[in-house]
């Protein structure tokens, strides 16, 4: 084969950055194929390449004959004579062909074929690859076209898609403008692979962290978690294991520099760092700013209560309840907000002061939890809702107590008592009671005895 040919090959794969193995594949392949178009068969054809001159060569292998009727396996002898010396009838050769001799016209245009087609899988697999092993990663691209649900970003090799869901209402893009995002996913599909590329994902926050602060890239200073309304607020909890670092301080920057061009990058949106703790009255705290707290007390359902001053309390709920809510999904519990005077009516009420009390004067004693008993969460959640609150509490409860409480019936109610008296072991409790029947009932008759002797004395 033409010397140039296989060049122009090699170049459109360096091109496309395929290797040279999948290229000399594509063309094994193609020439397989037209070989079978012209011939019908492909069983004694092997393609050789030949690395030292760029030449890829086909070679069949025929039987040497007379008078040849298949010309795909079979050569007359005066041409294998020309070729080999010694050659008898019946022997099997060897033969170089020329593809561009070979081939019909048709069977060239089937080659060819083979060639685009097999390049252009090869070049889609190639860049699914590639954007795979980046998928959460930061890429930097321009903006295409855009239409009413969509933005086409140019990533290069391909396009990418940043859907209008994954997009910040605060930042609007013209044609050709740069833009920075995630590689949210990539699909693979008959077209090529689709990349979905996100700016609304908590990720790319995280990976702005990483870019701009290098304390979070080298791993100083780590982000637990990130919640975010994308283009209102984001909220950021950060801890080092380091003492002499401040972790917030470190995100913030001088005069909040690193943290300036972050939001920048968010066209604006406010972002929150804040320390994480594991401790849920100071995580709390922590989790409403820039709200100043004055206190923190724990409440029923795994939740808290904040009380900060009336002055604080829009700053505290935020915008549309934005701060709040951001604050709760960045604890993982209920925030539940309220001013002095709100609290003060709060525990002014017998429902709430008697839940208080029974929180508070319960903080000594050990309590099983409910979780031990093997419930289902959406039956501890009903108990807890009815005060119903621990093991020790439920095992007070009688079925008629049970059946008041709402969203259980009577299946219910029957079920939970059972599951408490196969796990709850009432055994000792109930022998120790019998034993201290038993010797009470021993001291008793003791007495009589005596009595009755005494009495019997004293008439005799």
């Amino acid at each position: 084969m033409s010397n140039n040919f296989f060049e122009a090959l090699h170049q459109i794969a360096t091109e496309k950055s395929i290797p040279r193995e999948a290229i000399e594949e594509i063309v094994e392949s193609a020439m397989l194929s037209a070989y079978k178009k012209q011939y019908g068969i492909t069983n004694n054809v092997r393609v050789v390449f030949d690395r030292n001159d760029n030449s890829v060569k086909i070679v069949t292998r025929k039987m040497v004959v007379n008078n040849p009727r298949n010309f795909a396996e079979e050569i007359a002898m005066e041409k294998a004579k020309r070729l080999f010396e010694g050659v008898k009838l019946g022997d099997e050769i060897d033969i170089e062909e020329n593809p561009f001799d070979s081939f019909g016209r048709i069977a060239a245009q089937t080659a060819k074929q083979v060639i685009i087609q097999k390049i252009k899988e090869a070049e889609k697999n190639i860049i699914y690859d590639d954007f795979k092993s980046k998928e959460g990663e930061l890429i930097n691209g321009y903006l295409q076209r855009k239409t009413k649900d969509r933005m086409f970003i140019d990533l290069g090799k391909t396009e990418g898609i940043l859907p209008a869901k994954e997009q910040s209402p605060l930042e609007h893009y013209k044609i050709g403008d740069r833009i920075k995002a995630i590689v949210l996913s990539v699909l693979k599909d008959s077209k090529g692979p689709t990349i979905i590329l996100s700016r609304s994902h908590p990720t790319f926050v995280k990976k702005l962290f990483e870019m701009e602060i290098p304390e979070v890239y080298d791993g100083i200073v780590g982000i637990v978690n990130i919640v975010r309304f994308t283009g209102v607020r984001a909220k950021v909890a950060v801890m080092s294991e380091r003492d002499d670092i401040d972790s917030v301080g470190a995100c913030v920057g001088m005069k909040g520099v690193r943290i300036q061009s972050i939001v920048r990058e968010l066209e604006g949106e406010k972002v929150d760092v804040v320390e994480y703790s594991p401790d849920r009255v100071t995580m709390a705290s922590n989790a409403l700013t820039p709200a100043r707290v004055k206190e923190v007390i724990e409440a029923g359902r795994g939740g808290v209560i904040a009380v900060v001053d009336k002055d604080q309390y829009n700053l505290a709920v935020g915008k549309g309840g934005h701060n709040a809510k951001l604050a709760s999904r960045l604890c993982g519990f209920d925030i539940d907000i309220k001013t002095d005077e709100q609290y003060r009516e709060f525990l002014s009420s017998s429902e709430s002061r008697a839940l208080v009390e029974q929180l508070f004067a319960k903080k000594d004693v050990d309590e099983t939890p409910l979780e031990e008993l093997g419930l289902e969460p959406r039956i501890i959640k009903l108990l807890e809702d009815g005060g119903i609150l621990s093991v020790e509490d439920l095992v007070e409860r009688s079925f008629d107590d049970l059946i008041q409480i709402d969203g259980i019936g009577e299946k219910s109610a029957k079920k939970i008592l059972d599951i408490v008296s196969e796990v709850v072991d009432f055994d000792d409790d109930e022998e120790e009671e019998d034993e201290a029947g038993e010797e009470n009932s021993g001291e008793t008759a003791e007495e009589t005895s005596g009595e009755s002797e005494r009495g019997e004395g004293g008439e005799g």
